[in-house]
């Protein structure tokens, strides 16, 4: 009988720890403490910071609204006058309307210029295809005044500084990537089986737009005209480098008015300044209902 060999079990080297047992540092007493105190500093920095924002911009509120304010807690009465006043010697109507003017068709514009790039990004594949993508992000990423600097240059050679043309067109250099990307998605969520069906039975190019596509992303084309438009409104720093006096939006007048303010009483300027706040929050409430509104209706 041939003798069998006996089984022997492998030993595994346990790491013998000296000193005394000591518990992970964030289970015990001294973590717990560093952790308490982190949350707690945290949470005294947000509200800190909430308290000076919520704090300003209601003191600037309440100083557009007041008749009189001097060593109160509140403003003794409540009146619009500041802002009728900053109306007629600023001429807020006039720019209010240049701006909407330039915006408004800045946006068309580039609702119609997105929409096939959108749909060719989304169903072609090419070569220099992510190149493209991020050509289009580049608004995004590199500060204003790199690429404002020779837009403005070169407007100002070609004659196209101080125009609305000139100004509309410095629009869309934001407006079309904001809107590619806004979209992008929504095309890309289509059942493209419907658009073979449609072109089985001779719809052309044109019709596929007008009857399957567009019908399917109007939340879409509704959250990125929103969308946009408040971007474009909100636009400062190439639009101060080549508006002129006749061509000023609404932002670039309220920035030459504070900075010269002078004289001027603090209520009326404070007025001026809610003139283009109250605007931008009502388009940001839109953009936000609109997006919830559009989610919901997806089921995204």
């Amino acid at each position: 009988m041939r003798a069998e060999k006996p089984i022997i079990e492998e030993e595994t080297e346990t790491p013998v720890v000296k000193g005394k047992h000591q518990k992970p540092l964030r289970n015990s007493k001294k973590g717990k403490l560093l952790q308490g105190g982190y949350k707690t500093s945290s949470w005294v920095l947000i509200l800190l910071f909430l308290t000076i924002v919520l704090g300003m911009t209601l003191a600037v509120i309440l100083s557009a609204f007041g008749e009189e304010w001097y060593g109160t807690i509140l403003p003794e009465g409540y009146t619009i006058e500041w802002f009728v006043n900053a109306w007629q010697a600023y001429e807020v109507g006039e720019y209010f309307k240049i701006t909407m003017e330039i915006v408004l068709t800045a946006t068309v514009i580039s609702l119609i210029l997105s929409l096939p790039t959108v749909y060719i990004l989304a169903r072609r594949d090419f070569p220099f295809k992510q190149a493209l993508l991020g050509f289009f992000q580049m608004p995004f990423t590199l500060p204003d005044l790199l690429y404002a600097i020779p837009v403005a240059s070169i407007f100002y050679s070609i004659g196209l500084a101080e125009t609305m043309t000139g100004l509309i067109v410095v629009n869309l250099i934001v407006g079309i990537p904001f809107s590619v990307f806004i979209l992008l998605p929504y095309v890309e969520s289509l059942d493209p089986r419907l658009e073979y069906a449609a072109q089985s039975l001779g719809a052309s190019k044109f019709k596929l737009f007008q009857r399957v596509i567009i019908p399917q992303i109007v939340p879409g084309i509704t959250a990125s005209a929103i969308n946009i438009f408040i971007r474009m409104f909100n636009t400062f720093t190439i639009i101060l480098l080549i508006s002129g006096p006749k061509t000023q939006t609404l932002n670039v007048m309220v920035f030459s008015v504070l900075q010269g303010s002078g004289s001027q009483p603090p209520a009326m300027l404070n007025s001026l300044a809610l003139t283009l706040m109250i605007p931008l929050l009502f388009f940001s409430f839109l953009s936000l209902w609109v997006s919830s509104f559009t989610q919901k209706r997806l089921g995204k």
